[in-house]
């Protein structure tokens, strides 16, 4: 298996969980790291989003020594020892900007009302190297060159994109969640695309990463993914219902 694969893997895991364990250098007990649980969210680019209180400690931690991890993995298995996660270690930088605000409000829209607060701003982990752990036997590091995904036009019209699916497609949206999470939904929306795949909203607010079989380089490749994606969930549909009609 290619390190690329690899990076496709542990990005996939990434996209998944919206939440992970953010380790800093503790300001109060120098020398031990600090560890705590924060929402994120993974740009265009690889790099890690962050929203947090100038209050919190692992702020004051982490605007004293820039070098972070932030660990991520699926807290719903059962064998935590043998599932995968990924550690992401970078600097962290304050990124205030109308973009960031866009990305991680897609994702955590609630988050909108910390804005009040006025000591909410997000930061940016850029990313320096990336542990992965896809199980037993399975421990990779992958590079920031590997890890990173080149900038590219279609990031910046990626909304219109979001736009297009919603107003338009809507039963196939229907029939991608179906057919490849199990999940139904009268009401879906897609709310964030990117090289490795887009997120959805269903109408009990859950939501569901539906990774693409190889990450997306233009707007041409990601609009075959998704009818590829249609296709094979309508096909894979068709067939389960007859099967339900017949037993």
């Amino acid at each position: 298996m290619s390190i690329q694969t690899l990076a496709q893997e542990a990005k996939h895991l990434c996209r998944r969980q919206h939440s992970g364990v953010l380790g800093t250098q503790s300001t109060s007990m120098p020398g031990y790291p600090f560890g705590s649980i924060v929402p994120f969210v993974m740009d265009h680019h690889g790099d890690v989003l962050i929203y947090i209180s100038d209050i919190a400690l692992h702020t004051r931690n982490l605007k004293a020594d820039n070098k972070v991890s932030l660990t991520i993995f699926d807290a719903t298995e059962a064998d935590s020892q043998a599932n995968a996660r990924v550690t992401i270690m970078g600097n962290a930088e304050l990124a205030d900007s109308e973009d960031n605000e866009r990305l991680y409000f897609q994702l955590f829209p609630q988050a909108r009302t910390y804005q009040q607060t006025h000591d909410f701003h997000f930061y940016k982990i850029k990313t320096v190297r990336v542990r992965y752990i896809g199980g037993f036997g399975k421990i990779h590091w992958i590079d920031a060159n590997t890890w990173h995904t080149p900038p590219a036009q279609w990031h910046e019209s990626s909304q219109s994109m979001i736009d297009h699916m919603n107003q338009d497609h809507q039963d196939a949206m229907g029939e991608i969640l179906r057919h490849y999470a199990n999940v139904k939904s009268t009401t879906i929306a897609m709310i964030s695309v990117f090289a490795e795949g887009a997120h959805y909203l269903t109408d009990e607010q859950k939501i569901t990463f539906i990774p693409f079989e190889e990450p997306c380089t233009d707007a041409m490749s990601i609009r075959k993914a998704l009818v590829n994606q249609t296709h094979a969930a309508r096909a894979a549909n068709e067939v389960k219902h007859d099967n339900t009609i017949t037993s």
